[in-house]
Order: C-alpha cells, then sequence, then structure tokens
C-alpha cells in the first residue's frame, strides 16, 4: 500500500510538526532583528546629524561672539577711552618715560645688555664636554 493511504489521515490532521514551525520562527525572528537594527541605525544617524548641526551653530555663534568682543576690546583700547578711564577711576597713571620702554620688533630679539666688568658666555646653548 502506498505511505500516504497507510496513515491516517484523520488522526494526524491535527499535529504540526515541531521542525517547519521552528524555522519559520526563526527566519521571521532573524528577519525582525534585522529591521529593528536598520531602524535603530537610522535613529542613531538622525541624532548623530542633529548634534553635528547643533556643534556648527555653537561654533558659528561662538565666532561671532569672539568677533563682537574683539571690536568691544578695539574700543576699549583706544588712546582717548584709556585716558577717560584714567581721569573717572582717578588712577594716576602717567605715560612712561622713554627709559621706561623696551622695543621689541619681529627681526631683533631682546637680548639685555651686559653689567661692565661681566663676563659673558658666546654660546649660552652650547655645552661642555669633558674628556
Amino acid at each position: 500500500m502506498a505511505y500516504w493511504i497507510r496513515n491516517n489521515r484523520r488522526r494526524e490532521s491535527g499535529v504540526v510538526h515541531l521542525w517547519p514551525v521552528m524555522k519559520w520562527i526563526g527566519v521571521a525572528a532573524l528577519l525582525a532583528s534585522g529591521a529593528m537594527l536598520v531602524v535603530w541605525q537610522q535613529t542613531q544617524n538622525a541624532a548623530l546629524a542633529r548634534s553635528i548641526e547643533e556643534c556648527r551653530l555653537r561654533a558659528e555663534k561662538t565666532r561671532r561672539d569672539n568677533v563682537q568682543i574683539g571690536l568691544q576690546i578695539a574700543q576699549l583700547e583706544r588712546p582717548e577711552v584709556l585716558e577717560w578711564k584714567n581721569q573717572v577711576w582717578r588712577l594716576g597713571l602717567v605715560t612712561p618715560s622713554e627709559s621706561q620702554i623696551v622695543r621689541v620688533g619681529l627681526s631683533d630679539r631682546f637680548v639685555p645688555l651686559p653689567r661692565p666688568g661681566a663676563r659673558t658666555v658666546r654660546n649660552p646653548g652650547a655645552v661642555a664636554l669633558r674628556h
């Protein structure tokens, strides 16, 4: 007799085999976890984009503030403003004499003049080696 006839269909009609069901549950779980991973990555990318935009706006605001503060400092450093504040606050500041001013340019370096009678080292960066 044939295989399909031998089995009692009425008795096995409600039987669900476990292995095929477990395979389908596994495939569904794999697809669901992949979909959840894609959604999570998209959410993370959106949050990162928002964060980058906020940082860019904060940096631009800081640049604008720096320019504005630089202009305020330039205004406050003007000689007439300094003189006016000196008078208003009664600080008693006076212009330094020429002997108190040390001029330093880009090409020359400030090197103190040696005192008369003092020994000078020709190359202060050199190290003496002993044999």
